[in-house]
């Protein structure tokens, strides 16, 4: 009898134990933004700019002002968030060339835990069903690609404000359920259209930022690639920006930022309210940067500038994750799903190559650098454009510029995406790698914004050959990188010259 009552005091003890180990397990929201650029933030020290609600929670835990996407635009960033992998293995190359599915991916890890997941805002990615049980997409409206005036509707019946209302009953529902929950609240703001309504559009009407990064004689004599020259040329017969516009564009993007880290207070103060809080992970960051203006360019392109590149990246967990810490690391994009799932318990998949940096976020503070480097890739595989190929392939391409719809910049046409091209870059140095092309190379203690290429001088001839060896063997290590050898540029030009006549 006692031999019985004591096995049965046992199994008990293990069921409990299982109960509390569930319960354990911490709520995550990824709040996530699209095209939001690394210094569009106050705790960056942008003075400028209004967004106390992300300040307060970068001052709540930990803050990475030199966190980097693998890739400048959004379906490879996305895939890359939430595969661990880098652009190369996951063979996802631009939104026009999508890859190999991983095996696994960040939410489907979580959801095998007895998560449950909600997809709220944008997708852009291989997700889908099978890893989310409700997903709610973003309900756009009708926009301008540059507003000249608030948008026609409420605050209220803004696409941003209802998907915090989607994200507010999730979390109501499954906190009544005692599951623990993964919400990847995905943002559309700031990405183009650049439209946002009152009171937020009158918002920085009055003040006077700070002036855009210019190569002062173009890019040309700043000894820029190619594609860059001509994706500027291309952008500017399509939607070319004067002074003022180029101003009220950025203080709309700034609104639209504002409007955002007033959605995010309206979750951090339900959290609070329900004494969520301290079994909470929060982690914001997005996808991509946004030109802005730098280089003379708008939105996004293919390029590896830090203003595309270059994110904002806070990790918030009261009680758990150190506070009040604003980290010098450089930090990856790919480094989030293995941290999450530390967090939760759970072992990293062998297809991750990112990096656990939980330990690191528990006490704030390491003795050595997590990273010496991060990378990013883009463009797709083959033959990159010269001036005297373009003539050739596209002879009209002044009187009919290269767009994706009438009107509006294309960042993934095929003379600007043509050709592999790979950055490394440390704290001090930037270096990237343009097979066929000219290489660039920034030195970004005396050049942070990233105005002079110093690739191909004497004087710089070490450090960028040092640079380049690194690269090349990161990148032949990488699972896939053989896929550089294929021709994926003639194929498709031939798509979009087939889509061209169509139109015609």
């Amino acid at each position: 009898m006692i031999k019985n009552a004591i096995i049965l005091f046992f199994i008990l003890l293990s069921i409990s134990s299982s109960f509390a180990q569930k319960s354990q397990k911490p709520n995550i929201i990824l709040i996530y933004t699209d095209q939001h650029r690394y210094d569009a933030l106050g705790a960056f020290g942008n003075k400028s700019i209004r967004t106390p609600t992300l300040d307060q929670l970068a001052a709540s835990g930990v803050y990475f002002p030199q966190a980097f996407v693998t890739s400048p635009v959004c379906t490879p960033s996305r895939w890359s968030l939430h595969s661990g992998m880098f652009t190369t293995s996951h063979q996802t190359y631009s939104n026009h060339h999508t890859g190999v599915q991983p095996p696994t991916n960040l939410p489907l890890e979580l959801k095998n835990a007895g998560y449950a997941n909600a997809l709220i805002g944008k997708n852009h990615s291989f997700l889908g069903e099978r890893e989310f049980m409700l997903m709610r997409d973003v309900p756009i409206k009708d926009g301008k690609r540059m507003a000249t005036e608030a948008a026609p509707w409420s605050v209220e019946n803004d696409p941003m404000h209802q998907l915090t209302n989607y994200t507010l009953d999730f979390i109501t529902d499954q906190t009544k359920l005692e599951q623990p929950f993964f919400i990847w609240l995905s943002y559309l703001y700031p990405h183009t259209p650049y439209e946002v309504p009152e009171p937020y559009f009158s918002r920085y009407k009055d003040t006077k930022l700070p002036p855009v990064h210019l190569e002062k004689e173009g890019l040309t004599a700043a000894n820029k690639p190619f594609r860059q020259v001509f994706h500027q040329e291309n952008n500017d017969r399509l939607l070319p920006f004067n002074e003022n516009q180029v101003d009220a564009m950025r203080k709309t993007y700034y609104s639209m930022v504002t409007l955002v880290d007033d959605e995010v207070k309206r979750i951090v103060d339900f959290l609070q309210a329900h004494n969520l809080t301290s079994n909470t992970i929060i982690i914001f960051t997005s996808d991509h940067g946004d030109y802005q203006g730098d280089h003379g360019m708008y939105t996004k392109s293919p390029a590896l500038y830090d203003c595309l590149v270059r994110v904002p990246l806070i990790f918030s967990w009261p009680g758990t994750i150190a506070a009040n810490v604003r980290s010098n690391q450089l930090i990856s994009q790919v480094d989030i799903m293995p941290t999450l799932l530390a967090f939760a318990g759970l072992p990293v998949p062998k297809q991750v190559q990112g990096i656990d940096l939980s330990t690191y976020l528990r006490k704030g503070t390491t003795q050595k650098l997590i990273r010496q480097e991060v990378y990013a890739e883009y463009g797709i595989s083959g033959e990159p454009f010269d001036r005297a190929r373009l003539e050739k392939v596209f002879p009209d391409y002044k009187e009919k510029p290269l767009t994706f719809a009438a009107g509006i910049p294309w960042e993934a046409n095929p003379v600007s995406l043509a050709g592999r091209f790979r950055m490394i870059r440390t704290h001090d140095w930037k270096y990237i790698h343009n097979p066929g092309e000219k290489d660039e190379l920034y030195n970004l203690k005396k050049d942070p914004y990233e105005l002079k290429n110093l690739a191909g001088l004497r004087e710089y001839a070490r450090i960028q050959h040092r640079l380049k060896s690194k690269l090349t063997t990161w990148k032949n290590g990488l699972p896939a990188a053989e896929r550089d050898q294929e021709n994926l540029v003639d194929e498709f030009i031939q798509d979009f010259a087939m889509k061209r006549r169509k139109s015609d």
